[in-house]
């Protein structure tokens, strides 16, 4: 007994320590790249010389703070198993009794609609920014691009075409697309809520998720937020549950075809809201037929199913529709910014190297480089050069990165800074409409009118000044870089406990995320998908062995 307690301590110990490393090496790199721009700067300071020496510094702080994670997942675990006295289970009870009415989905999804009405009020008609008004007017003036999804666009230009046909306004059409899109994520939102009470997550996490999710001025900004990712985000939790479901109760969920066609259809949703979401699922299906291989039939016709539909997306739907794939250039974001970065700071590049590089990014093109967004040098970036001779410029891109590497690892840190960063102080969520291309009546001219100017300065301040960075614990709360570290955890603690399955379940939180970490910037529609599923990130950590 003794001696499988000594192996236990060494056990948390070993795993607390790497956990202080990881989490040491997250906070020095990114107080380094955000302060410097480059985590190779030397000190004159003899603790601080390297960013080896200051991870070094900081990993005793970090390990204990992970072990005291460890140690309280461990007595909420013990906490849950335990059996309460009999006047305890009685109240819990009439508690349930008292809750089972405000946990039925037709009133959490009024209560999670009900909380994203002040963000509507302060932003009427919604935040109409980011790639919608693009997407209505590229489409109305005739083209049509899978650049964007075209289930989003198809979504978006249905609503403007149905208003403009009834001599409504475009302010009326936008917040017709806004409220659709409060209601489908407050229906998401009360799944959520459904799955934390069916699986019987402990009721401090129910009732702090409900809170969570109410009271988070960033839920009701992407609620109002018109663009694929709110929605992306919602589904890929969806997926998230499916695949929990599928995991801890596999005799149940593949007994008839039911449950496997409703992962299917959140599945295919999910490919559909975003040109990535494929890629997404596809890394998890290969774990999925290992791990549960008894159902290797079903999950076989469920990838097989994925496949096709995307297959069919790509090709005969485009040419259907007449619509234009999208540019292959959005998955080159990091040898972009590599290159520009190297170019920019007067690393080694040699004239042969350029005579390969220039027909895809000249020498202008990569002089635009800036450090935290790939946009600038993406957009003059000529992908049809690039994949005549894609061999040869990925194998010069190599070859330049083996000279300049720490140049290579700054730029990779400096556009994915926001990721992995709780700390930092870039770009939030601006609350704001774009109306561009005024004078072409293609375009949606959107406007905002708040409906409450003391709702419209609090999202004001919080979104587009980003105001609650000054206040500790707030700021944390509201940063992309928190729920990584927390995804993080949740994994280091599965290993800790040989609960090896569990990751299983969080893997395509996990493939999202790299596919984000190659895109063209860390921001926060992009990262909103963390947030919204730690509450099942924290369920799937808390949750004790049946």
């Amino acid at each position: 007994m003794t001696g499988k307690r000594s192996i236990r301590h060494l056990r948390i110990g070993i795993f607390a320590l790497m956990g202080g490393i990881l989490f040491a090496a997250f906070d020095r790199c990114g107080y380094m790249i955000q302060n410097y721009g480059s985590i190779w700067i030397v000190s004159d300071n003899p603790w601080h010389r390297t960013i080896f020496h200051r991870i070094a510094l900081r990993v005793p702080a970090f390990a204990l703070a992970v072990l005291l994670c460890f140690l309280a997942a461990d007595a909420l675990r013990r906490r849950a198993e335990q059996r309460p006295p009999e006047g305890v289970r009685l109240a819990r009870r009439a508690g349930r009794l008292v809750r089972a009415a405000g946990e039925r989905t037709a009133a959490l999804w009024a209560f999670y609609f009900a909380s994203f009405l002040p963000a509507f009020l302060g932003g009427y008609p919604g935040l109409f920014a980011a790639d919608a008004p693009n997407q209505i007017g590229w489409t109305f003036s005739g083209w049509l691009t899978a650049h964007h999804p075209l289930l989003h666009t198809g979504f978006l230009c249905a609503v403007f075409s149905a208003a403009r046909t009834l001599g409504l306004s475009d302010n009326t059409a936008a917040a017709a697309c806004t409220l659709i899109q409060m209601a489908l994520l407050a229906w998401i939102f009360a799944q959520i809520s459904r799955f934390l009470k069916r699986e019987r997550a402990a009721g401090w996490l129910r009732a702090g998720t409900a809170l969570f999710l109410a009271l988070a001025p960033v839920h009701g900004m992407m609620a109002i937020y018109t663009t694929k990712d709110t929605l992306f985000s919602g589904v890929l939790v969806l997926c998230l549950m499916q695949i929990w479901r599928m995991c801890v109760r596999p005799e149940t969920y593949f007994d008839g075809w039911r449950h496997t066609m409703v992962a299917g259809a959140a599945f295919i949703l999910l490919l559909l809201l975003r040109n990535n979401g494929f890629h997404t699922l596809l890394v998890c299906i290969p774990f999925l037929l290992f791990c549960l291989r008894k159902y290797w039939r079903k999950l076989a016709v469920l990838g097989a199913m994925l496949v096709l539909v995307y297959g069919f997306y790509n090709g005969p739907l485009l040419t259907l529709l007449g619509a234009e794939p999208g540019n292959g250039r959005e998955a080159y974001s990091i040898v972009m910014q590599t290159l520009g970065r190297t170019y920019a700071a007067g690393g080694d590049i040699r004239p042969e190297e350029m005579d390969v590089i220039r027909p895809v990014m000249d020498e202008e093109t990569l002089a635009l480089y800036t450090p935290g967004l790939s946009d600038p040098i993406k957009n003059y970036f000529h992908t049809d050069a690039f994949e005549e001779n894609k061999a040869e410029f990925l194998k010069t891109w190599l070859k330049i990165g083996w000279r300049n590497k720490k140049i290579y690892v700054d730029a990779f840190l400096n556009t994915t800074l926001g990721f992995w960063y709780p700390e930092v102080g870039g770009e939030y969520l601006e609350f704001v409409c774009f109306d561009i291309q005024k004078e072409d009546p293609n375009y949606p001219h959107v406007q905002m009118e708040p409906v409450s100017d003391t709702l419209n300065r609090y999202y004001t301040a919080v979104g587009t000044e980003a105001a609650f960075r000054r206040i500790p614990a707030v700021r944390e709360l509201l940063s992309m870089g928190t729920y990584l570290w927390l995804l993080a955890l949740a994994a280091l603690y599965a290993l800790y406990r040989r609960e090896y399955g569990r990751l299983l379940w969080t893997l395509p939180l996990w493939s999202y995320t790299a596919t984000c970490l190659l895109g063209p910037g860390a921001l926060l529609r992009y990262g909103y998908p963390l947030m919204l599923a730690a509450p099942v990130v924290l369920y799937a950590m808390l949750r004790r062995d049946p």
